[in-house]
């Protein structure tokens, strides 16, 4: 049973999420607190140290980061972001590998998040601490993507985004070439790193592979293969070559 609490300002928010909780994961989720503000959130992870906590972003007496900071010697459980339509907070979320619920939430959405934390709660949950910083510092002032948190049976990497050589896909599982070589491994399809890193200046060379433009070191078109900065040669899919050229002209 996973040890829950949901921190939310606005009443008929809990209402909803509660309501849903109790009606489709009673045998999973048990609640044992709930809260409408930053310190009586804070109150409530310090009295019951929850497994998990939904957590509104936006409240009148501050954020869901202010809850985190103020707990931070406690957060040894794993967050869920409740959070309205700001695309710019989901990507932030995504890239700090928390997951979030929009508004209004949907019983398949937490069905997905509830039935991945089972498998993966002990592993994941320890690195909250480390996590959020990521989350703070992608989701700053200057609001850039600057860290991706990569996620796998032994834990998690954070990986500094430019570091990134390629990536490339095998089956179910991707492989993270860095700049200084380094391979690390995680149990995610490459498209969906590919979504998410899309706009970020990396690009799908071919069915298997995905390239950081930045470490682009030339191009060799009559052979349509891309010399990669630590010298690996990329073959370029046809039908991706004048999108590639795009990038560069």
């Amino acid at each position: 049973m996973i040890n829950a609490i949901i921190i939310d300002d606005e009443k008929d928010a809990r209402f909803l999420l509660r309501s849903q909780l109790i009606k489709y994961f009673n045998q999973t989720i048990n609640i044992v607190a709930e809260a409408d503000d930053v310190e009586s959130g804070v109150q409530a992870i310090k009295k019951h140290k929850p497994d998990l906590v939904f957590l509104d972003i936006k409240m009148p007496s501050g954020t869901g980061f202010d809850v985190l900071e103020k707990t931070k010697d406690e957060t040894n459980f794993e967050v869920i972001f409740i959070t309205a339509h700001d695309d710019y907070a989901v990507k932030a979320f995504q890239f700090s590998a928390f997951g979030y619920l929009l508004k209004p939430v949907k019983t398949s959405e937490i069905r997905a998040l509830i039935e991945k934390l089972e498998s993966h709660l002990q592993i994941i949950k320890k690195g909250v601490d480390q996590r959020f910083k990521v989350l703070v510092e992608n989701y700053g002032d200057d609001r850039k993507i600057k860290k991706l948190v990569v996620t796998n049976m032994e834990g998690f990497q954070v990986l500094n985004i430019e570091n990134i050589m390629r990536l490339e896909g095998d089956r179910n599982y991707t492989h993270f070439i860095m700049s200084d070589s380094k391979k690390i491994t995680t149990s995610k399809t490459l498209g969906e790193y590919e979504e998410l890193l899309n706009d970020f200046g990396f690009f799908r060379a071919h069915q298997s592979t995905v390239i950081n433009l930045r470490h682009v070191k030339s191009y060799k078109k009559a052979e349509e293969l891309i010399e990669m900065g630590d010298g690996e040669l990329i073959k370029l899919s046809r039908h991706r070559k004048a999108d590639f050229i795009k990038r560069f002209i």
